[in-house]
C-alpha cells in the first residue's frame, strides 16, 4: 500500500489517525487506521509488523499487526519476530493481542483442497504460538480466510488469518470473538475482531432461528467425506483436547459442504447442456 492510498482510505473510512510501513519488496506494504476514540502509541514496526500500544478509556493493551513471510523457506524469520516481540521487556507484562495474515495454517483441518501442509511448517507455527503465549481468539463465521480462486477441481481453501491474545488479553476483553467477513475484491477474507458481544457459548442466531450443526446421513455416501472428517480430527498428537478436534471436524465438515453446494449451480448448468 502506497501514502496516498493509505491517506485515500483512511478518509473514506472515518479515521482519524493512520501509520503505514510501506512497499518492500514482495511485500504490499502495511496500514494501520485508527479512530480518535482511542489513543495509539506506535512502538515498534517493519515490513512484517507494527507493533504499538493502544488506550480506550481506562483501558491500555498492546496490539501488533502482523504479516507472516510469503516464502515457506523464509517464514522461520517471522515465528523469530514473533519470539523477539514477547520479549521486548517494556511490554512483556502488558495485554497482548497479535492479528493479521500469517500465511501458515496450525492444523490440517485449517486447508480443504491441494497437497497436505508439510507437518513441520505447521508444528513450527504452534510452537512460536506456544512459546509467545498466544492464543486463538476463536471467531464465529466462516474458518477458511483465503481462496486460490481456482475451478472447482483444484481449488483450495486455507484459514491464514487469525488473531492470537495472551491470557490478560483474554481476561480483560472475556466476550471477544473474530468475525469472519465476505470476500470483497481480494483472494482473503477481512477478519474483524469484536470486543465485545455475546459470549462464543451463545448459538449464532439468524433472526429467531438458531444455527446448529447437523451431521447429514447423505455425506456418508460421497467418497470424500473420509478424508474431510480425518482432516478435521487433525494430527495424532495427543495434547490437541477432545473438544477442540470435535469442533474442528464440525467446521472441515461445514465448510466442505458449503464449497459442495456452490458447485451444484455449475453442475446443473453443465448437465443440461
Amino acid at each position: 500500500m502506497r501514502e496516498v492510498n493509505c491517506r485515500s482510505w483512511k478518509y473514506k473510512l472515518g479515521f482519524s489517525g493512520s501509520f503505514l510501513v510501506d512497499c518492500r519488496g514482495r511485500s504490499e506494504g502495511l496500514a494501520l487506521l485508527w479512530q480518535d476514540s482511542v489513543f495509539v502509541t506506535i512502538k515498534y514496526y517493519s515490513n512484517g509488523h507494527i507493533d504499538c500500544l493502544v488506550q480506550e478509556s481506562e483501558q491500555e493493551w498492546r496490539f501488533t499487526g502482523f504479516y507472516g513471510h510469503p516464502e515457506v523457506a523464509m517464514r522461520h524469520s517471522s515465528w523469530e519476530l514473533l519470539h523477539r516481540l514477547k520479549d521486548m521487556t517494556e511490554l512483556r507484562e502488558m495485554p497482548w493481542i497479535v492479528g493479521g495474515d500469517f500465511n501458515e495454517i496450525c492444523y490440517d483441518s485449517e486447508k480443504l483442497g491441494g497437497n497436505r501442509r508439510a507437518p513441520s511448517q505447521m508444528q513450527s507455527f504452534r510452537e512460536a504460538l506456544e512459546i509467545c503465549e498466544l492464543q486463538d481468539i476463536h471467531g464465529k463465521g466462516e474458518l477458511f480466510t483465503w481462496v486460490n480462486r481456482r475451478d472447482s477441481s483444484s481449488i483450495i481453501f486455507e484459514r491464514l488469518d487469525r488473531f492470537v491474545g495472551n491470557l490478560k488479553w483474554r481476561l480483560l476483553f472475556p466476550s471477544a470473538y473474530v468475525l469472519s467477513l465476505e470476500f470483497y475484491h481480494s483472494d482473503h477474507r477481512p477478519i474483524c475482531m469484536k470486543l465485545q458481544g455475546d459470549s462464543l457459548q451463545t448459538s449464532i442466531k439468524k433472526g429467531n432461528r438458531e444455527l446448529k450443526f447437523r451431521f447429514e446421513k447423505g455425506w456418508l455416501m460421497v467418497d470424500e467425506c473420509r478424508e474431510v472428517i480425518e482432516r478435521g480430527w487433525g494430527n495424532k498428537d495427543h495434547y490437541v483436547p477432545l473438544l477442540e478436534r470435535i469442533e474442528s471436524c464440525k467446521n472441515s465438515l461445514t465448510n466442505w459442504d458449503a464449497a459442495r453446494l456452490r458447485r451444484i449451480p455449475k453442475r446443473l448448468k453443465s448437465k443440461h447442456a
